[in-house]
C-alpha cells in the first residue's frame, strides 16, 4: 500500500471516529435536555399542586375562624403557628393561578 493511501485511510478513519463522537455527544446532551424538562415539569405540576392545597386550607381556616374563633384559636384547633395561618389566609385570598401566570413556587413561598 502506497504512503498515501495509509495517510487518506487514516484521515477517513479519524473522521468517522469523530463524527461517532459528535453524534453520541449530541445525543447525550439531548438525553439531557429531556431529563431536564421532566424534572422541571414535575416540580412545576408538585408546586402548582401545593399551592391548590394551601389556597383551600386558607380557605377552610378562614371559614373556622368565621365561625366564631379568632384566627389564633383557629390556629390552635389545626395546630398551626400563627404566622402560617395567617400566610394560609392571604393564600385564600388570592385567585387560582391560571396556566401561564406567575409560578406556583412564587405563590408557595409567598415571594410574590
Amino acid at each position: 500500500m502506497a504512503m498515501n493511501e495509509i495517510r487518506q485511510q487514516a484521515r477517513r478513519t479519524a473522521a468517522e471516529r469523530v463524527a461517532r463522537l459528535r453524534q453520541q455527544r449530541a445525543d447525550l446532551v439531548k438525553k439531557q435536555e429531556e431529563l431536564s424538562a421532566t424534572v422541571m415539569t414535575a416540580l412545576a405540576e408538585r408546586d402548582a399542586v401545593i399551592a391548590d392545597t394551601e389556597r383551600r386550607a386558607g380557605a377552610a381556616l378562614k371559614e373556622l375562624a368565621s365561625s366564631g374563633l379568632s384566627l389564633t384559636q383557629a390556629a390552635q384547633w389545626c395546630d398551626l403557628v400563627d404566622k402560617d395561618a395567617a400566610r394560609l389566609v392571604k393564600l385564600a385570598a388570592q385567585p387560582a393561578i391560571a396556566e401561564g401566570g406567575p409560578t406556583a413556587r412564587e405563590t408557595v413561598s409567598g415571594d410574590r
